[in-house]
């Protein structure tokens, strides 16, 4: 009885030894009789990654993290991965972190880089060597909250001491003065408007005078390039050469006409120095015209013959038997 006994406790702590490196090996993501391969990516940081968490690709576990270890330099940190051999991944693939869970549990996300393309993830010198990129924890997302908290906490006492009630008046008066700007505009608008219908009927006529005017000088070019055919044009280039050559002529005629024209002038100009010198003698009373002019008594006496002269004429066609006798034989 007592041999018996020895031997179920014997197995039974046999069994639990079993379960319990058959537990680890499971948890550790070892697998009997599958083959698995080792890849490496390199991350900034790795958050709460530890041994043993999940590698997944769209959401299918295909193996475990196997370690995380920091590089020589301590830049980076090297996470290596067991995965399924037979498990294709994706082109230019990445590895993301992230929780797997609310309960701080974390994973190894395989993706094409095309999927997060605005993260920068940690590149390797190693191609080798996947880029990985690890999303921030909730106490980073806390920390992070708590800066943008205080923040606004800020902001918000600024705004409180820039805009107090006076300032809330002063904006309420602005608002109301651009209210009124914008009446103001509406109705200036209004009033131009006719005046903008009229230039816009302005235009539209002197398009269309310059439509007629551009059908004119079309038809001007038209006849002029009928006359260059016809030769009219050479025709008029000829008569306006001759034109030319009478014009010479005729400016030579006029020179010679501006000369004796002088010649002319000169002796006009002695003419009136001898008209002016009888003058003088007319006002001096020299000579007998000179005498006439000054002499009173004889204008008198010539105004007197003057008008015996005119009665004897008067008498003669009246009496015209007095002075002519006829006889006839």
């Amino acid at each position: 009885m007592k041999q018996r006994t020895e031997i179920v406790v014997g197995a039974v702590i046999l069994l639990s030894i079993a379960l319990v490196f058959f537990g680890t090996v499971w948890l550790k993501g070892s697998g009997f009789g599958r083959e698995e391969i080792t890849i490496q990516a390199r991350f900034r940081e790795v958050g709460r990654l530890l041994e043993g968490n999940a590698v997944k690709l769209r959401g299918v576990p295909i193996g475990r993290v196997a370690s995380v270890g920091l590089e020589p330099d301590g830049e980076g940190v090297i996470v290596r991965m067991r995965i399924k051999r037979d498990v294709a991944l994706p082109p230019d693939p990445v590895v993301v972190l992230m929780p797997e869970s609310l309960f701080g549990d974390w994973q190894a996300e395989i993706y094409p880089r095309s999927r997060f393309p605005q993260y920068r993830y940690a590149e390797s010198p190693d191609p080798q060597v996947l880029p990985g990129y690890s999303l921030p924890d909730m106490s980073q997302l806390t920390a992070v909250a708590d800066e943008i908290a205080q923040n606004l906490a800020v902001l918000t006492d600024r705004v409180e001491i820039a805009f107090t009630e006076e300032t809330a008046h002063n904006v309420r008066r602005a608002i109301e003065n651009i209210q009124e700007v914008s009446e103001h505009l509406t109705r200036l608008v209004g009033s131009q408007q006719r005046a903008i219908d009229e230039v816009a009927t302005n235009l539209e006529r002197t398009t269309e005078a310059l439509g007629v005017a551009a059908e004119t000088v079309q038809r001007t070019f038209a006849q002029v390039e009928a006359a260059v055919a016809d030769g009219e044009l050479a025709q008029i280039v000829d008569n306006v050469e001759r034109a030319s050559s009478q014009l010479d002529s005729l400016t030579k005629a006029l020179l010679l006409a501006s000369e004796e024209f002088r010649s002319v002038v000169s002796r006009a100009d002695t003419t009136m120095q001898s008209v002016g010198a009888l003058a003088v003698q007319l006002q001096r009373g020299e000579g007998s015209l000179g005498r006439l002019v000054q002499d009173t008594l004889l204008y008198a006496d010539l105004v007197r013959t003057n008008l015996l002269v005119q009665e004897l004429l008067k008498d003669f066609k009246a009496n015209p038997r007095k002075y002519i006798k006829l006889e006839i034989f």
